[in-house]
């Protein structure tokens, strides 16, 4: 009777155990998804979204890495925050990625991997998806090229980074944003082929600004939207972000 209730009690004790086991410790692999990954072909950047989370240590962040077409694209790790991924998953901890990497050949397949939280585990891939492409328009194209130099010097008579004037700035920013040729001059930039004044309310952001005295313009500018401005200032300031500063403005554009 006494060997009996001791392989009771020892078969209790195992059938109890063996799920607290399991659940403890839990040996499914990384999980994730790849949302999108879309390429930028004027500036050469690829952006992914997505997800991934390791069941083996639920609230912590894991590293992803991401690959085009079997090449190294660059890493991020799954670290921000998601109203929807914690409600739809219920995770304890952020999980979502969003980042950008410079990337200049056409992009074709992209992939997402992650080793969870143990780096020299075996990378397990989330997904594989073709990457999709698009190439902004003007707006986007001249403030992208804009704001890229700011900071940059003011050179009188310059058109290049190694210096700017107001108008080497305007005259450069159109060009390498692939929008008109403008000459080196604010007065004959204000009447080159196809400038046409607009209303201020109908101004976008990669319109051009130009500060009038006397019926000219002795100064100009890449308009930046919400009553700022990206331009080649003083020498003090060299090229800068600021607000449009004077009332004798008109604003003029060739491309809407």
């Amino acid at each position: 009777m006494i060997k009996r209730s001791i392989l009771a009690i020892a078969t209790l004790v195992l059938a109890t155990a063996a799920p607290l086991t399991v659940a403890g410790a839990s040996t499914a692999p990384p999980r994730g998804n790849l949302w999108a990954a879309s390429q930028n072909t004027f500036e050469h950047r690829i952006h992914v979204t997505g997800w991934a989370e390791d069941p083996a240590s639920p609230a912590a962040a894991v590293r992803v890495t991401f690959w085009v077409d079997g090449r190294y694209l660059g890493s991020t790790s799954a670290n921000r925050p998601s109203s929807y991924l914690n409600t739809a998953y219920k995770f304890p901890g952020d999980h979502l990625f969003d980042a950008t990497f410079t990337w200049a050949p056409t992009a074709g397949k992209v992939t997402a991997r992650t080793r969870g939280v143990v780096t020299t585990a075996p990378s397990v891939i989330l997904r594989t998806i073709a990457a999709t492409h698009f190439y902004p328009g003007p707006s986007a194209r001249i403030i992208s090229v804009a704001k890229r130099y700011v900071g940059y010097p003011y050179v009188e008579g310059g058109a290049s980074p190694s210096g700017f004037d107001c108008s080497g700035y305007t005259q450069y920013v159109y060009y390498h944003a692939q929008v008109h040729w403008l000459p080196h001059n604010a007065e004959q930039q204000r009447h080159a082929t196809g400038m046409r004044r607009i209303a201020r309310s109908d101004a976008r952001p990669g319109d051009l600004v130009f500060y009038l005295s006397g019926g000219y313009a002795h100064h100009v500018a890449v308009y930046a939207g919400g009553g700022t401005q990206y331009a080649a200032a003083t020498v003090r300031d060299g090229v800068r972000y600021q607000a449009v500063w004077s009332s004798y403005v008109e604003y003029r554009t060739d491309w809407h």
